[in-house]
């Protein structure tokens, strides 16, 4: 099938897709027709930009924004987290217009580093295939430190550890064009720095998940 022919092919589907949306709403709501509308449609345009698989599915996720709006797409990826990390110590947070998830410090990285523990490999995977379903969202990845040390020296280590997990969600097929990592040292604080629990708290990489529009 040539271009020309698909395009066509996503024309119509967008015809049917309007012409659904005008009907008599279902005495279930219309989340599912304009979800399954929407990622049809999606898929065919994901055909004609793509033109493979990988291409069908990111349009398909697309064509599923759009038919749900971010409110339910937001809540669908976080009902999805909390499935896959429930036996993990990540925290997740509906923050209204945006997911946070928190990996804690002192099981994702052995103190004053910045590699990821081996054993932490498993949760960070679970939350780069959740990513990978849900493809229109931006993704922030953030770390913070205590306020012990130079206030220079927790900088650089809170980049270094928001780059860290940048880097492996990207190796495990997360589009680096949706991510951006950054530290922020000791400036966001969640507990108190006056003790030895809430500096472990304080001690944090956030991944924040928001619409990419």
């Amino acid at each position: 099938m040539n271009n020309k022919k698909k395009i066509l092919g996503v024309l119509l589907g967008l015809q049917l897709f309007g012409a659904c949306a005008s009907l008599p709403q279902s005495p279930y709501g219309n989340t599912a027709t304009g979800t399954a509308g929407g990622a049809a449609v999606g898929a065919l345009l994901g055909q004609v930009i793509g033109q493979d698989t990988k291409g069908t599915l990111i349009g398909a996720g697309i064509g599923a924004l759009a038919g749900l709006g971010w409110g339910a797409y937001k809540d669908r990826q976080e009902a999805e987290f909390r499935q896959r990390l429930q036996n993990t110590q990540i925290k997740i947070q509906d923050q209204g217009n945006y997911i946070n998830l928190t990996l804690p410090s002192g099981v994702t990285f052995a103190t004053n580093k910045y590699a990821i523990n081996p054993g932490f490999y498993n949760p960070l995977n679970s939350i780069a295939y959740v990513l990978n379903q849900y493809p229109e969202t931006r993704i922030l990845i953030a770390g913070f430190t205590d306020n012990t040390g130079p206030l220079s020296y927790n900088q650089t280590l809170s980049q270094q550890r928001a780059q860290s997990v940048a880097s492996y969600l990207i190796s495990r097929g997360v589009n680096p064009v949706r991510i951006s990592a950054q530290g922020y040292g000791p400036s966001d604080p969640v507990a108190s720095n006056n003790t030895a629990a809430g500096r472990a708290e304080n001690r944090r990489v956030e991944i924040q998940i928001y619409p990419a529009q």
